[in-house]
């Protein structure tokens, strides 16, 4: 089953080119909106509100700058609206705001993202250069480097995927995950048993554990 979800779910994806700096700004701020059991859909919507403010710039004052997006986290003005048609507040606003300050800093004293990256050949190197900025751990610095072409072979792996793992019977239990890299390990087996893309499997994983797949997305030759 899986080998045939993940082989029709291929021919949807499409190869994404290196993202430039623009682009990997904006993707490291949807990573640190992410984690807590903030949803995905939630982490867009505040996207959109605080991208406006162009955070990763030197022409705010960190500390006003941080009150300002713990206001803007604490409003009612994300979606998707509850039953009642209300809007949300963000979760743990404080928090939030306190860690893209930091990570912000984080990004001003490195410099250029892209440069960062692209003198690293491997994909691993990357992701540990990048786990050093406040917020981001192994599956956030994997999600940024596949979503924005610069790694292709690193695994993210959330619940929805360790579940789907275990599963499959490649890990034993999901609540106790142990190391990132001795999982993702396991992980690559799996793909390579079923020849599949690992930056396409796990994404097909991570959407048919959501519920998100269309019929069509998963139809099996008979």
């Amino acid at each position: 089953m899986w080998r045939a979800f993940s082989q029709a779910h291929a021919e949807l994806a499409t190869p994404l080119l290196r993202a430039d700096e623009t682009q990997l700004r904006r993707e490291l701020l949807f990573c640190l909106l992410g984690g807590y059991g903030i949803t995905f859909e939630l982490s867009c919507s505040a996207l959109e509100v605080l991208e406006e403010i162009d955070i990763f710039t030197d022409v705010h004052d960190d500390e006003l700058l941080c009150e300002r997006l713990m206001r803007l986290l604490s409003e009612p003005r994300f979606t998707p609206p509850r039953k009642d048609g209300t809007l949300r507040r963000y979760r743990f606003p404080q928090r939030k705001a306190d860690l893209i300050c930091r990570a912000r800093r984080w990004l001003l004293d490195a410099g250029s993202l892209t440069a960062h990256l692209a003198a690293r050949i491997s994909e691993h190197d990357r992701r540990s250069w990048l786990v050093g900025c406040p917020g981001l751990g192994p599956k956030s610095a994997s999600w940024l480097l596949r979503n924005t072409g610069w790694a292709k072979d690193l695994a993210i792996l959330d619940v929805h995927v360790m579940r789907a793992m275990t599963a499959a019977g490649f890990l034993v239990d999901e609540r106790r995950p142990g190391c990132y890299e001795q999982i993702e390990r396991q992980f690559l087996v799996w793909c390579e048993q079923l020849d599949a893309a690992p930056a396409v499997f796990d994404l097909f994983l991570w959407e048919w554990q959501r519920g998100t797949l269309r019929p069509i997305d998963v139809v099996v030759a008979p």
